[in-house]
């Protein structure tokens, strides 16, 4: 058997042409449907959030929201120009998969099977039609382990290049501007550096650097969150309330897909015990941590999924080093794996969707029905008399309906929305000479503090479709019995 270095060395030919071909077909793919449907309520509310620029808010961090409302400023409306960076962002993730691959010394056949593994992924594909914070995330954990990865294989042939190690720290240093859950994986990180080695004590300003940037990046969301008072564990409540921990790996391995399931799991074990990957055991300790904390504490499936890219390359290479050749049975199961991710995509015409409700139900829950929210409302508010309409307030149930209201209700005459829901009751409650309100959602929460209220009006989506704006009453409330300030607090939710 080859030493280990000399396995490494062998797989260096990078599958340019092929890996190119998935990560150009599959980014050409989400172009081609980024005009499906219509906004994510996601990407609504980030747009909305980057109108609020902060340093940190309950459920995000300021990079992504900044990101969409400059797009969005730039292409009022446009989903081409919101959804284009997510096209590029997903073929990065792939091109980065073969990368690692390679790093952990695949072959070209290898490298084209993780590429490949990324493109099926239900959960990877189906965020890449997006805009969003999920969208950045796996691609940004991708990197810090795959610089990390390359220096320790230099380092091991004598090269030293830490220039990589600084790398790795900006690329976490934006992760940090992302989504705070990349502080999980950098623990997890020098956790399993510190098990497995290389247990090299930082030296130079380089590998210093790469150290303290994801650190120095986390000091503004850190104080933004003592400022407001740890908000971010309010965050973690509402997650826990929403996920179980029994289905965390289930539904992690769901949103691998068939073939990334496989190969996560075959990496995983492949990283922890085949002498041939031992130079960069650490990376399946540093997966194990990261699955182990969420396990304990709490979370989402799709928070493992910035793991996907590397669990996927070292399946492969799992595979290649046990010349596992059934190619006749691994591209027809690919192939037969394709077909969830693109049922989850909004393929489908509307009307077929309308007839089967069962059809891309998350496109169909999350991306239509916006409009008519946003002409339904309008029309309610143009019913206020005009002496009054000046001192009506415009509040939603949640952060979706804001977030759709606010950005699409402008050009129909609405006001600035306000919401009591998660990070939205931080932008602020309404004036306090505002003198009555029009809530929008399904709850009445704003009974017991006016004087009178009824429903004014009703949402009824394009087709009758199911999804989140679909039924939603509109109320009237007038003449409130507390000022707004000292409302809002009262109110709060999520």
């Amino acid at each position: 058997m080859a030493a280990p270095s000399a396995q490494r060395t062998a797989g260096r030919e990078l599958a340019l042409r092929p890996v190119l071909l998935i990560a150009g077909l599959t980014a050409l793919l989400l172009v081609l449907l980024s005009h499906r449907y219509g906004p994510l309520s996601d990407e609504l509310y980030f747009i909305a959030a980057g109108r609020h620029p902060d340093w940190g808010y309950m459920d995000q961090q300021p990079l992504v929201p900044l990101l969409a409302a400059a797009i969005d400023t730039a292409a009022p409306g446009s989903l081409f120009a919101l959804r284009l960076p997510a096209a590029l962002i997903t073929a990065t993730g792939i091109l980065g998969t073969a990368l690692v691959a390679r790093e952990l010394g695949g072959d070209r056949r290898a490298q084209v099977l993780a590429a490949a593994a990324w493109a099926l992924s239900p959960w990877l594909l189906l965020s890449g039609h997006w805009f969003a914070a999920a969208t950045l995330e796996p691609v940004q954990w991708l990197g810090v382990l795959g610089l990390v990865a390359r220096w320790n294989r230099l380092r091991g042939e004598g090269v030293r290049r830490d220039r990589l190690l600084l790398l790795a720290g900006l690329v976490a240093a934006a992760g940090v501007q992302t989504k705070l859950q990349i502080g999980v994986l950098c623990a997890a990180l020098l956790a399993g550096l510190l098990i497995a080695g290389p247990r090299e004590v930082p030296r130079g300003p380089r590998q210093w650097a790469g150290l303290a940037l994801p650190a120095m990046a986390s000091i503004p969301a850190a104080g933004w969150q003592v400022a407001h008072g740890w908000p971010a564990r309010d965050m973690a409540a509402v997650v826990g309330s929403e996920t179980s921990r029994l289905l965390l790996l289930p539904g992690a391995l769901l949103y691998a897909g068939p073939v990334g399931g496989l190969l996560c799991c075959f990496g995983l074990w492949c990283l922890l015990r085949d002498e041939r990957l031992r130079p960069v055991r650490f990376l399946g300790w540093t997966a194990a941590l990261v699955v182990l904390t969420y396990l304990i504490t709490g979370g989402r499936p799709n928070y493992l999924a910035g793991l996907g890219g590397v669990l996927f390359a070292a399946g492969a290479v799992g595979l290649q080093h046990r010349r596992w050749n059934r190619a006749w049975v691994v591209w027809p199961a690919c192939a037969l794996s394709a077909v969830l991710p693109l049922v989850l995509l909004p393929i489908a015409p509307l009307p077929l969707v309308a007839r089967h409700p069962q059809l891309a139900s998350y496109s169909r829950l999350y991306e239509t029905g916006w409009p008519e929210l946003a002409r339904t409302v309008a029309d309610a508010y143009r019913a206020v008399p005009p002496p009054q309409r000046a001192r009506t307030a415009i509040v939603a149930e949640s952060y979706h309906l804001a977030a759709a209201l606010d950005v699409l209700g402008p050009e129909l005459g609405l006001p600035e929305v306000h919401s009591p829901d998660r990070g939205y009751w931080f932008f602020g409650a309404p004036p306090d000479d505002a003198t009555g309100a029009l809530y929008v959602g399904a709850a009445e929460p704003l009974r017991p503090h006016f004087a009178s209220g009824r429903r004014v009006a009703t949402v009824r989506t394009e087709l009758d479709l199911v999804n989140l704006a679909q039924g939603v009453s509109v109320r009237r409330y007038e003449t409130p019995r507390l000022p707004w300030s000292r409302l809002w607090p009262l109110l709060r939710t999520g």
